[in-house]
This record gives C-alpha cells, structure tokens and sequence, in this order.
C-alpha cells in the first residue's frame, strides 16, 4: 500500500523542528498525485483543504512532521540515514493521515476536510504557526482529529479520555551566575556549582502536589580547576492545567533567591515553549467508542498523561479529540527510545480507524 511506501520514505529521512524541508517535499509528491485538494505550504508544514460543499463546516485531521536527535538502533531496514529519528512515531502519524486522504479520494462522501502535517511538535509549537493560518483563512471547523501511537498498549486497544487527556507543559532553564577563581583561591568567587547543588537539594525536597517538575540537563563550568561561574538546569514543567504553570515557576524562584542568598550568586529564568492541556470533547470521544465497538478494537478510559503535545492549542479553539493508538506486538520500548519502532503492517489499520472516524462524523454533524 502506498502509505506503507510513504512511511518508509519519511521514516529515512527524519527532520529537525521548522527544518522538514525534504519531509514536506516527500509529503507533496504523494499528496499531489492525489487530487484531494487545495495545498497550502504553512512554514515547512502542509495544510491541505478539500472543500466539496462550499459553505459547510470541515473536519480538520491533523499529524505532525518532525523529528528527534537521536540515534537509531533498530533493524529496520528503512532505518534513518542521519543522525536523527521519528522515535516518537510522527512517520506512522503522517503515513496514516495520507491514507486517510487515500479513502476519501476513493470514497463517495461529499464532506470538506482539512489534512494538517505540522511542523515543529516537539519543540516550537508549530501548531500555532498553522493556527493562524486556520483562523486567518476563516475556516469553519466542527472538529480537530489527532491521534498517537504508543507501545504503551498493544495493537487493537484505543485510548483516550474526556477532559484533560496530555499535560500543559514549560520548557524551562534556570541559569545560575556566579564569578569565576582558581580552584586554589576558591574563596575568592562565587560558586554557582555550589549554588545548583544547594537547589537541587531543596528541589528534591519540596512537593510538587499533582504537577510534575523535573530537570534532566546540566551544563556548567569552564575548567576543573576552577571556581564554575555559570550553571544551567534545563527541565519542564507539567500541569493539567496552563495557568498553574506559573504557580510552580514562582515556586521555582523562591527556592532560587534562598540558595543564592548564602552564595552571593544570582540567577534568571528563561521560559522556553509553552503548550496547552490537550483537551478532549466528550461527544466527539463518544463518536470514537462506537468506532471502535464497530471495528471490534478494544477501548480503554485512560488516565490523564504527563506527556505534552501542542495539539492542545487546537483544542483551545475547536472541539477536539485525541486518541492513543496502540501498537505493542512484543517488547516495550516507549516514546523516544532509540527502538521505537510501530510495524509497517499497522499502519493501513490506523488509516482505515481514520475513515471509519470520518464517516462517522459525517453522519453525525452534517
């Protein structure tokens, strides 16, 4: 099938956020040969309008485009030709989408339909790029589709929730400034090695209710035999809810001014991409139950997740439905692993849930 071609293709030739120059390229050969509809090149995304019944409402189905930087260790034989890899399965995601596109170019249905491949999920909130784009063209949308795979649960089992499904989350740095000194002579700077260390001990000691605060990155220091003048923590901040985001950022600096006090160091906050909740209409996550009742797939009510997603600014505006896809067949190695890898084989099965979905919001808003 040719969407098992396309993912094949993209799987190869992974791409960093607002660099899928070749992704877009890869994507516009397939979707051309289509006819499904109007192209629009949004940054290094692509948003395809189909628009049958002119002054009816779209269905908007969305998938994202980029990459990791990482390494990839699998057998595949498809496996990335660079330094770069889908880890977290956005080529199954877009393959999927084309396949969607596939069955209603062959279908009968006379619906308007949006097709959205965005750019810059992982970082950089291309969402909003592709937003504007949206609200400024006037389109009206009755509902936004996404959907992600996950080897969290195995294939034929579909997840998902009303409310609040992924986390808002912060990209966040802490940047701890001090004065460099020859290690021999350390009493005569300011140590903001010392003063992270002194962070990191009373960050591990506060509680952090139902939010999630975590760092990941260090970098700091310019020699071993010297007083470090500079040190970085990079980390994220997830909460269900956007606005206590700033609750936890001003925690944050609290616990920051205190172990700078005892230093004489000082420090700054730099927020980096901020995502919205992803949010899922109760409707539209009834549509899917019977979809997937009628395709004898197993559904489960999930929890709310840590994980982020900027799908959640199309969830700001529209009603919205995200989904897990299942695709465990054997080991699990989870999102962003260097061995992530859902099989060819689904993904005619996503796309075809995909058109099932569809029709089925045909039947039900038009």
């Amino acid at each position: 099938m040719k969407e098992i071609e396309l993912r094949r293709l993209l799987h190869e030739n992974p791409e960093p956020a607002f660099k899928e120059f070749a992704t877009q390229q890869i994507l516009n050969n397939f979707i051309s040969d289509l006819n499904f509809g109007e192209i629009h090149f949004v940054d290094t995304g692509i948003v395809v309008v189909r628009e049958i019944v002119p002054g009816k409402p779209f269905f908007l189905f969305r998938a994202e485009m980029d990459a990791l930087q990482i390494e990839e260790k699998t057998d595949y034989a498809y496996k990335a030709r660079n330094s770069f890899m889908h880890a977290c399965g956005h080529d199954f995601h877009m393959a999927s989408l084309y396949g969607l596109m596939k069955r209603i170019v062959e279908s009968e249905y006379e619906a308007n339909v949006i097709c959205v491949f965005q750019p810059a999920e992982e970082t950089g909130c291309g969402a909003i790029k592709v937003l504007r784009f949206l609200i400024e063209k006037g389109y009206d949308i009755k509902a936004a589709v996404a959907m992600h795979v996950t080897d969290e649960y195995p294939f034929g089992t579909i997840a998902s929730r009303s409310g609040v499904l992924f986390c808002a989350s912060l990209e966040i740095d802490l940047e701890i400034v001090g004065q460099s000194a020859h290690a021999a002579f350390h009493w005569m700077g300011k140590d903001a090695l010392k003063t992270a260390v002194e962070f990191l001990k009373s960050f591990y000691n506060a509680s952090w209710q139902s939010d999630l605060v975590w760092f990941g990155k260090v970098h700091g220091g310019r020699a071993r035999n010297m007083v470090a003048d500079k040190v970085t923590l990079q980390g994220t901040i997830r909460s269900q809810r956007i606005e206590r985001i700033d609750s936890a950022v001003q925690k944050l600096e609290q616990m920051l001014e205190q172990s700078c006090k005892g230093f004489g160091t000082s420090f700054q906050i730099i927020k980096g991409s901020t995502y919205r909740q992803v949010e899922v209409d109760g409707d539209l996550l009834n549509l899917l139950k019977e979809v997937v009742q009628d395709s004898d797939l197993n559904f489960v009510e999930c929890e709310t997740k840590f994980t982020a997603e900027d799908f959640g600014y199309f969830s700001q505006y529209f009603p919205s439905l995200m989904f897990w896809f299942g695709t465990r067949q054997g080991q699990v190695f989870g999102l962003h692993s260097d061995r992530f890898l859902p099989s060819d084989e689904l993904v005619p099965y996503a796309s075809h849930l995909l058109f099932q979905l569809f029709t089925r919001l045909i039947r039900a808003y038009s």
